[in-house]
């Protein structure tokens, strides 16, 4: 948790020092892509299936937060999300991403992930990479730190209504 912290600290650190063109990239890797689709879908009751999900994805894709898997497959990806979105409220990954880059196969992104919810706001950094085989997400891999109102400086991105 203590290094999840540290790297999100940096991280967010690295972001106010970084120029505003860093952060005009156009959103066209795959990653960037998905998210697009995923925050329309968010928006969309029923959206969320496998089929769905497998246009970026492969059959097993993972996703891993702060070091542990808590999706494998794409059925898995379609019920988290549909919990979720079944909770109420929004959620927006916010693209384009603050800063994104491709080496290989992997994605590399730090981005702001903002939600609503029973009149409270909430806003998360995320920084990791996304694996990709055959041109699909094989694998997320995020570590995130939860920004609070008052202790933390609120990133412009965030929602504060």
């Amino acid at each position: 948790m203590k290094k999840t912290l540290i790297l999100a600290s940096a991280l967010a650190a690295l972001n106010f020092a970084a120029p505003a063109a860093a952060q005009d990239k156009p959103a066209t890797d795959v990653l960037s892509k998905m998210f697009i689709w995923w925050n329309e879908a968010f928006r969309t009751p029923g959206a969320y299936t496998p089929e769905n999900f497998s246009k970026f994805f492969t059959p097993d894709a993972t996703l891993v937060l702060e070091g542990r898997t808590v999706i494998d497959g794409v059925g898995q990806w379609a019920t988290h999300f549909q919990r979720i979105q079944s909770g109420g409220g929004d959620v927006e990954i916010v693209v384009p991403f603050k800063d994104v880059f491709e080496a290989g196969d992997r994605v590399y992104t730090y981005h702001v992930i903002r939600s609503r919810r029973d009149g409270k706001t909430g806003c998360s950094l995320a920084a990791g990479h996304a694996e990709l085989e055959g041109g699909k997400i094989a694998s997320i891999v995020l570590v995130r730190h939860t920004l609070e109102a008052g202790k933390d400086p609120l990133d412009p991105q965030c929602w504060t209504k």
